[in-house]
């Protein structure tokens, strides 16, 4: 059963990692629409905690991201360059190139459209494409939601490229963690995660990049920073912001 468990978590994970690579790889049309302003989402970076790649001056907009590229929350946190042709309906056109960071959901928008978190008007033809973040020399950060020893809620934030898989010492080893529909990781197995020190934690971004750290604390509902102080390697191999 254990052995079962695995392959498919590595399917899983396998097919998580080539949809979340296709939205480097590939342009994306759509249309671009607006809902107001907010900053907050489905991804719950609430302010004032929102992540440093969301205030980079490089960044534009937040925006929801349409439901089939959001793929279960795995978009929360990703950044996009769009280019707006400034063809479509309405009175607020959306034109030129730039860049925004996806916070929310929108779940009546189709594949390759975004609804922009400002007051605006009309339905317009937009090009999108994943880009690293422009995370400059921040770092990964942390924040927990209703979690104890025994239950673990975790929200990664500020990765310059998805991270699509966690774990969580554990007895010793390395514990793979749940992602959630909210953007979070969950462990929920009826053992004590493993603290002295901190609580150590392993991370894989979509293109296989690993990176170690270990959270000072479980404090929830505050933002954390790994005592490791890490970030994913900037991949040349991808777009970035």
């Amino acid at each position: 059963m254990f052995y079962l468990s695995a392959l498919l978590f590595g399917l899983a994970a396998g097919a998580t990692n080539q949809g979340i690579l296709s939205l480097f790889q590939q342009k994306f049309t759509g249309d671009g629409t607006y809902y107001g302003h907010t900053d907050t989402g489905m991804c719950q970076y609430n302010p004032p905690s929102l992540p440093p790649a969301a205030l980079s001056p490089k960044i534009k907009y937040t925006v929801a991201l349409n439901k089939p590229q959001f793929q279960d929350s795995f978009g929360c946190g990703m950044c996009f360059k769009v280019h707006g042709s400034g063809k479509g309906s309405g009175n607020s056109p959306i034109t030129g190139d730039f860049f925004v960071f996806a916070n929310n959901l929108c779940p009546e928008c189709h594949a390759g459209s975004l609804d922009f978190a400002v007051s605006g008007d009309g339905r317009w033809n937009i090009e999108i494409q994943a880009v690293q973040c422009p995370v400059g020399n921040t770092k990964i950060e942390y924040k927990f939601q209703g979690t104890n020893p025994y239950y673990i809620k975790l929200q990664v934030r500020n990765a310059r490229i998805p991270v699509t898989e966690a774990e969580m010492m554990q007895g010793g080893h390395y514990v793979s963690m749940k992602h959630t529909a909210d953007g979070f990781w969950e462990l929920s197995n009826g053992h004590q995660v493993d603290q002295t020190g901190g609580v150590p934690v392993k991370l894989t971004a979509a293109n296989g990049d690993t990176v170690t750290d270990i959270i000072p604390n479980l404090n929830n509902n505050v933002v954390l920073h790994g005592k490791n102080q890490v970030q994913f390697k900037l991949d040349p191999s991808l777009p970035t912001a």
